[in-house]
């Protein structure tokens, strides 16, 4: 047996399969994202509706991962909420098995053609909704020609006698299957791929029912690697970490329920459908409609479990601009009010980042790290649907006051975000404390508190200016900034005697700085918006 062909071959068409699968999804995506976060929006709080949004998304986009991925994004942005998505979550399960109910219908014979037309639509088209249509024709077809170079190969294994018997006795110690299984999905990421591969070596002759069975559950624990790596891996909200893990309940929960009855469970299965290949595919779909059914009327504990299991606070964000209608454009002078409103509720959310910067940093706080890093992302969409909605307002007749007030909303919305990227400074800089463990000296953090507090002070009087121009507090805007300077410079003074003294770790020292620089530059910004304010520019 050429065991170097054999594995090249059966590599490639997994390659092959994971290659159509992702052209499939992003075509998908390409064409549908914008309905598919629109439908993900309208959820309500009817837990059956979640349930089937998330079969009918999913079994469209063939990802559960990309639903997933999008429910977090609309909780974070205070769309929808933990327990709206935990619904939508096990729908998405049951979605992802249409995937293996395809392939047992062994549409691999059609699959060049199917290529061949993708290919042919995707080149010839002229609007990209076509183009993505002829993408997703062609990954449909790449994937069922993975398949199909993997059977081929998959069935000469049959003609070794030692890989027969250990494939076939794997059902006989159920968790070794379901732990070869798991660990393959984890590798692939995907759930799909195995279920593909299980059908293949089934058809061959290699393994029995019982032991795709077991393969089928163990591949619904390995599939959600690839969530908990988007949650877990890198700097993510409470609320993603708990959606990956509520699908990791899901998963491992029916692992525990269903292997004490793996023997009855296989023997219904084998009595579902005639060939082993549908019967297979069923044991993926059966399987996530049970627990779905179970954990439907357990919504409530599933979401105490996944908040004990990652406590901390819910982060929740405004969403984005409420106050913009352009039915008012057609009068300048109430969409102008309508545009400042909307600038004071930004400066609202950049005042609670810099509240949120500081309790970041005096209390080693990471979840105001992350609330801070979810607010910049609604600033910046402040910050453009509040410039796109000016611009309109200038191509209606102004009068020359109008025309300067615009301008100075201008001013203010560009130094508020800019305000707000200096508070997402500080929290970085705040990051790396707490991670490296990195220490201030009393006196530097009593000199960071004084810069705090006028600092803050200022960009809440902003709201003020920004509404009436009161001239007091325009005065004050900028004394602080210039007071802010001298302080500036007298505490970096102060840093270097601490350093040369040993007071001050090297290692801490560029945090300082960094965070003292960040609040002059905030003070500068506030100085700007008052400046223009009392001289129309």
């Amino acid at each position: 047996m050429d065991w170097k062909s054999i594995i090249f071959t059966v590599a490639g068409g997994l390659a092959l399969f994971l290659y159509g699968m992702t052209l499939l999804s992003q075509g998908l995506q390409m064409a549908f994202a914008d309905r598919l976060k629109q439908i993900l929006e309208k959820l309500t709080d009817n837990k059956f509706k979640g349930v089937g949004i998330g079969v009918v998304v999913t079994s469209i986009i063939q990802s559960s991962s990309v639903t997933t991925v999008t429910l977090v994004g609309l909780i974070n942005a205070g769309i929808i909420t933990l327990q709206q998505t935990i619904p939508v979550i096990f729908g998405a399960n049951i979605g992802t098995t249409v995937t293996a109910q395809m392939i047992a219908f062994k549409l691999e014979h059609y699959c060049l053609p199917i290529i061949a037309v993708g290919f042919f639509m995707y080149m010839v088209a002229k609007s990209d909704t076509w183009k993505y249509t002829g993408q997703i024709v062609m990954g449909f077809g790449i994937l069922f020609f993975g398949l199909s170079t993997m059977s081929s190969e998959v069935k000469k294994l049959a003609e070794d006698a030692n890989i027969v018997y250990t494939l076939a006795h794997l059902g006989d110690t159920p968790w070794k299957g379901i732990l070869a299984s798991m660990f393959f999905t984890e590798i692939i990421q995907s759930s799909s791929a195995t279920s593909g591969v299980v059908i293949k070596m089934a058809n061959a002759g290699l393994i029995n029912i019982k032991t795709a069975v077991c393969m089928i559950l163990g591949a619904n624990i390995g599939t959600t690697i690839t969530v908990v790596i988007a949650a877990f891996g890198g700097r993510t909200t409470i609320a993603a970490r708990r959606a990956a893990l509520s699908h990791v309940l899901f998963n491992v929960s029916g692992i525990i329920l269903f292997y004490p009855f793996i023997g009855y469970y296989t023997e219904l299965i084998s009595r579902s459908a005639g060939t082993i290949e549908r019967q297979i595919a069923n044991c993926h779909t059966f399987f996530n409609i049970t627990m779905t059914l179970l954990w439907l009327f357990l919504i409530p504990l599933m979401v105490k479990l996944v908040t004990t299991i990652v406590p901390g606070e819910d982060i929740k964000v405004e969403k984005g601009a409420s106050h913009l209608d352009e039915h008012t454009l057609k009068t300048p002078a109430i969409a102008f009010g309508m545009a400042q409103k909307e600038t004071v509720e930004m400066a609202k959310i950049v005042l609670a980042m810099v509240n949120s910067s500081r309790k970041a940093l005096f209390d080693k706080n990471k979840v105001e790290i992350e609330m801070v890093k979810e607010q910049e992302k609604i600033v910046d969409a402040l910050d453009e649907d509040i410039e796109i909605f000016i611009s309109k307002i200038n191509t209606e007749v102004l009068s020359l006051h109008q025309r300067s007030q615009i301008g100075l909303l201008n001013h203010a919305i560009s130094d508020l975000e800019r305000i707000a990227d200096h508070a997402n400074n500080i929290c970085e800089m705040a990051d790396i404390l707490i991670t490296k463990k990195l220490f201030l000296s009393d006196e530097a953090w009593q000199e960071l508190i004084m810069v705090f507090d006028i600092t803050e002070d200022s960009v809440k009087d902003c709201i003020t200016v920004i509404v009436e121009g009161n001239e007091e507090i325009i005065n004050k805007i900028l004394n602080i900034e210039r007071e802010v300077d001298k302080l500036v410079l007298q505490f970096e003074e102060n840093h270097l005697i601490r350093l040369e003294d040993g007071n001050c770790t090297p290692e801490a020292g560029p945090i300082y700085l960094d965070v003292l620089r960040n609040l002059e530059r905030i003070s500068d910004h506030t100085h700007n918006i008052a400046y223009a304010k009392r001289f129309g520019f």
